[in-house]
């Protein structure tokens, strides 16, 4: 016994490889969403810290330029409010974060010039409390150079202003100490954005790769049932027809062959203007109707055993697969298993919430193995054309041992 059966295209309408990547795969890691969770923990850090702080930013403007102190430090505030904002907006997010580095680097760098007398030793310049903030901001909105550049100049300059006495003279060791606390911290932040960027980058590529060729295997597939429906019509509608026609030489012949032209024509017709999803789904009861009104106008009798059908449907393109791939097994045992003293069935029947269909015969019978390659009767007329809509073709033959063609279909029987 030999047996057919291949992926194809889902009468159901599911994709014929999986599902599909670009919608029900879902990458836990994209470049979306790497920007968006350090926009909303910066948008957090910017505004939490910055209201937190308020008092001890106030409690320093007494040391500073009357203009410049509180001008840069609003300035600041307000990059704050942007950057919060930008977590609902995220066109906004590099041009706030931007924003926000420049002006805290300003505010830091030019400290000792807004600075009128020096502060107390117990207290740190007020940029302290938002280095985090700045060098964040630096890693998520410059390329990774200058990020890494704006990571070491922060800290440094911090340093140097500490040192002095307009930053609160604190001494080489604790100035170093919070300096390298800064570096360590803000390094890390910027080695994590860098990585998970970049990792989020090779998913989303990965993942435009994987749907590409999803799209090229999709367009494949669809090109080959193309063809084998192509193959299977030609040689069901065109070629027997042609053989008929040719071999017709009583009147009874002849109009057999002008009923079968007719129905090619119908057949090629109706193929140009099928329309997928578009026909109501079948019931046995009609498809062994179309089967037996099919094989009674064949030359030799073919008998259509009668069985019990259930209610099942089966969609539209089922129904002309198997119906068709019938009609050309009937077909093949009259031209090839004996004349009418060999006996031929046809038997519809319900199974496994689907149809399954035998045309048998016990006439001279074939090897399967033996059927030259260029032949298309058998492979694609049958075989193919049951595995095109997710069924099963099987033969069952032997020289002299008659034949028996079974085809199933089952819903949810492809994988």
């Amino acid at each position: 016994m030999t047996s057919a059966a291949g992926p194809a295209p889902s009468p159901s309408g599911l994709a014929p490889f999986g599902a599909d990547p670009s919608r029900s795969v879902r990458a836990a890691i994209t470049q979306a969403s790497v920007e968006r969770a350090f926009t909303i923990l910066l948008a957090m850090a910017a505004v939490g810290l910055g209201a937190v702080n308020v008092p001890n930013v106030v409690g320093q403007l007494r040391y500073l330029d009357p203009v410049c102190g509180p001008v840069l430090a609003v300035a600041l505030g307000l990059s704050f409010v942007l950057v919060g904002i930008a977590a609902f907006v995220p066109r906004l997010a590099q041009p706030a974060q931007i924003i926000c580095a420049v002006l805290f680097l300003a505010a830091l760098v030019s400290w000792p010039f807004t600075v009128r007398e020096p502060i107390p030793a117990t207290q740190v310049p007020w940029p302290w409390w938002f280095i985090t903030v700045g060098s964040t901001a630096a890693a998520m909105g410059f390329a990774p150079w200058r990020a890494t550049l704006y990571t070491a100049l922060a800290p440094a300059v911090y340093v140097v202003i500490r040192l002095l006495p307009i930053g609160g003279h604190a001494g080489v060791t604790r100035a170093l100490l919070d300096g390298v606390y800064t570096a360590i911290l803000s390094g890390a932040v910027l080695v994590i954005a860098v990585v998970l960027r970049r990792a989020a980058t090779a998913v989303d590529a990965a993942q435009a790769t994987a749907v590409r060729r999803y799209s090229a295997a999709i367009r494949e597939h669809a090109t080959e049932v193309e063809r084998v429906q192509v193959d299977a019509i030609v040689h069901d509608s065109v070629l027997t027809t042609l053989l008929s026609a040719a071999r017709a030489d009583t009147p009874e012949a002849e109009a057999l062959a002008a009923r079968m032209a007719r129905n090619a024509i119908d057949h090629l017709e109706a193929a140009a203007a099928d329309t997928p999803g578009s026909a109501a789904p079948v019931s046995l009861t009609a498809l062994r109707t179309r089967i037996a009104s099919a094989v009674c106008a064949l030359a030799a009798p073919v008998r259509v055993v009668e069985s019990r059908l259930g209610d099942v449907r089966v969609p539209a393109v089922v129904a002309d697969a198997v119906a068709s791939a019938a009609l050309q097994a009937a077909v093949n045992s009259v031209q090839h298993a004996g004349g009418a003293e060999v006996d031929r069935w046809v038997v519809v029947e319900q199974r496994d919430g689907g149809v399954h269909v035998e045309v048998g015969d016990d006439g001279a019978g074939f090897d399967v193995r033996g059927i030259p390659a260029e032949r298309l009767g058998v492979r694609r007329s049958i075989i193919e054309r049951v595995v095109a809509v997710d069924g099963r073709a099987d033969i069952e033959t032997a020289p002299g041992a008659g034949t028996r063609i079974r085809l199933d279909w089952a819903p949810g029987a492809a994988s």
